[in-house]
């Protein structure tokens, strides 16, 4: 177990940069799958009502699950910062790069994501369209937010990565909005960057960096209009919001600052242990006081919550990317990198399964059994759900997410023309 598993799934664009550490693999192979459990759990969390927590009596469990799974937003956070330190940092540091790279670069992050989501485009649909058929009187599937995300075309708007940005979602499957970003934070990145490049001619660099801020402004545009109160439902869009910022700018923020983090010269906090105290401590204060009739009262403190939550981890990453090797993370077992292999496959298949499940109760206890007071069925069916989940997403990672360095092979040796194209421009300055 070490680095070339994590780069398995995410391979530096080229050589180039000092290696990362085992600590530093093994703690980011812990922080995917515990953040990817921490999305499911806060989705499952949609069939456990504990709306009395703070006016009775409930045991150390209710309570715990009440603190633990609130934490969905958090952890796709996490996951940005994750992806700008592994896919971003490399590019930022090998900015000047004197060979071509982007076919490659294009290849790898196409088969990464799409190995996996054209997979889970079909799963989503199957399982919705059975929902719908056997639970109809449940009322589910017939939330006023689902208005549109059953028409067919929202899949293609979704393949073309377009899933609240420009569309809608496709069927229940929610979570591929931070896909969305991510492809395109991939795809626009090397182009803001490319006037560094020195492998490609001076036309072909300021062109990329136009393309690039082009995408990017057309890209925000739904969230910007959003932000200053376009109705822009009316229109079929869903922009993701987070109390009235738009995620894909912040998000592309995130990005950028877990790609800082991989060239930072120096660690803001030496200590690993004071940086992890800092991030647990940004969470716990986030979930405990940013909340209820604080955030009511004062809504910006849902921005302060998540810088906090970002600049901690970023911070984390940084100390364990400038620690000596051999530490406490150098020693963690392998169950960290099996539970991390299928921690993407997790993501994008929980949301339809919990929907599914949600009209499933529905139709056997009645619609309203999710709205009341947990009860043990409530608890076993939650644990079922995630067990459940878990399983299938395993299994699912089996013949996808375990198959991306075959597919990014057959692409590279392929060379089908569109990267083709991209390598072949050599610098004629």
């Amino acid at each position: 177990m070490d680095e070339n598993l994590l780069l398995a799934n995410y391979p530096e664009p080229f050589e180039g940069g000092g290696s990362l550490t085992k600590d530093l693999t093994n703690f980011i192979a812990m922080a995917r799958w515990v953040a990817a459990v921490a999305v499911l759990v806060g989705h499952a969390g949609v069939l456990i009502n504990i709306s009395d927590i703070m006016v009775a009596p409930h045991g150390p469990g209710v309570y715990a699950w009440w603190f633990l799974s609130a934490f969905s937003h958090q952890a796709v956070l996490v996951f940005f910062v994750i992806s700008g330190f592994l896919i971003g940092g490399p590019l930022l540091r090998d900015r000047a790069r004197a060979e071509p790279y982007l076919g490659s670069y294009f290849a790898d992050r196409f088969s990464r994501i799409y190995i996996v989501m054209i997979p889970a485009l079909l799963w989503t649909f199957a399982i919705d369209t059975v929902g719908r058929a056997v639970f109809p009187a449940t009322g589910v599937y017939d939330a006023p937010f689902f208005a549109s995300v059953f028409e067919p075309i929202q899949y293609l708007w979704t393949l073309l990565q377009q899933q609240h940005l420009w569309a809608a979602q496709a069927g229940t499957n929610g979570p591929l909005w931070s896909l969305a970003c991510e492809m395109w934070y991939y795809i626009t990145f090397p182009l803001l960057l490319a006037p560094f490049c020195s492998a490609y001619s001076r036309f072909w660099r300021f062109s990329g960096l136009g393309l690039g801020v082009v995408l990017v402004a057309v890209l925000a545009t739904p969230e910007l209009m959003a932000a200053s109160g376009v109705d822009v439902g009316a229109r079929g869009l869903m922009p993701m919001l987070n109390n009235g910022v738009g995620m894909f700018l912040f998000g592309y923020g995130v990005w950028a600052l877990g790609a800082l983090v991989r060239v930072a010269p120096r660690p803001v906090v030496g200590s690993i242990w004071i940086a992890l105290g800092l991030f647990l401590a940004a969470l716990a204060v986030t979930r405990l006081a940013v909340r209820g009739p604080i955030l009511a009262a004062h809504p910006w403190l849902s921005a302060v919550g998540d810088f906090s939550v970002v600049a901690s981890f970023a911070t984390l990453l940084l100390a364990l990317r400038h620690a000596p090797p051999g530490g406490f993370f150098s020693r963690l077992g392998p169950i960290h990198w099996r539970l991390s292999d299928f921690s993407y496959s997790l993501y994008a298949t929980h949301a339809p399964l919990v929907f599914f499940v949600w009209a499933a109760v529905g139709g056997l206890f009645g619609r309203e059994w999710f709205k009341q007071l947990p009860t043990p069925a409530h608890w076993i069916t939650v644990a079922g759900l995630m067990l459940v989940g878990l399983v299938f997403a395993y299994a699912f990672s089996r013949v996808t997410e375990s198959r991306t360095k075959e597919l990014r092979d057959f692409l590279r040796t392929a060379r089908v023309p569109l990267f083709r194209r991209a390598a072949a421009v050599r610098a004629v300055d």
